[in-house]
């Protein structure tokens, strides 16, 4: 059988940012995805999977997009792989050849921590700008976000 196969790119970028918290508080809301909508600037909708294969939380996503004129929503698959006292290890990914991996780490720092993203986006070549600059800058907008959503508590 001929699968078609569409050329692929990959791209990593990664950003930082101190908030005045714990780890363990800071770990807590970002693995906690039904609190998402609050602090991701695209996800519109959350819902838990029913069906996750063992040790990992599975969810499916809908986030609100806009291209040019045109608004649009897509639903992708969000797991949560790992969660440690100072690592978040997630994976999503949406058809066609989607995916982003994101590693976060939180280190001790003064009266605080430094959150350190590191996100890996591979998407079909034609998709890939548009993917790529989409989630730099929603990862910029929820890092100002986590650190104002934790600090306020």
């Amino acid at each position: 059988m001929h699968k078609y196969n569409h050329p692929m790119r990959q791209g990593t970028f990664e950003k930082e940012i101190f908030i005045r918290a714990d780890a363990a508080t800071v770990i807590r809301t970002i693995a906690d995805y039904s609190q998402h909508h609050k602090i991701h600037p695209l996800i519109v909708k959350v819902e838990r999977a029913t069906d996750a294969p063992p040790g990992v939380r599975r969810y499916f996503i809908t986030d609100s997009l806009k291209w040019g004129p045109f608004k649009f929503k897509i639903k992708y698959r969000a797991d949560i792989l790992a969660v440690t006292e100072d690592t978040v290890h997630t994976e999503a990914y949406q058809s066609p050849g989607t995916r982003v991996t994101n590693l976060t780490k939180v280190t001790p720092k003064d009266d605080g921590v430094i959150l350190h993203e590191t996100i890996t986006l591979q998407a079909p070549d034609l998709l890939f700008t548009y993917a790529f600059q989409q989630a730099n800058t929603a990862h910029e907008e929820m890092l100002q976000r986590i650190k104002k959503f934790v600090e306020s508590k």
